[in-house]
């Protein structure tokens, strides 16, 4: 997925929802959320162009001292 098809989807959605992250495992959803995002100039699938990382971690958690959580 690029980031334009990721925006282009969100687009079609109401803007002031609240969003829930999720990920499957064993046919299992496991409830997330947002950790962190970053954007790298190189070392995509095409040379030309960078990749973008979105980060979650589980709900609630306080992965790697985080201290985003506790606020």
């Amino acid at each position: 997925m690029t980031v334009k098809e990721l925006i282009r989807r969100l687009k079609l959605c109401d803007q002031s929802a609240s969003m829930i992250f999720y990920y499957l495992k064993d046919a299992n959803l496991n409830n997330c959320e947002y950790e962190t995002l970053l954007d790298f100039d190189e070392g995509g699938e095409n040379e030309d162009q960078g990749r973008v990382e979105l980060t979650i971690k589980l709900q609630d958690s306080n992965e790697n001292g985080n201290q985003q959580a506790n606020k």
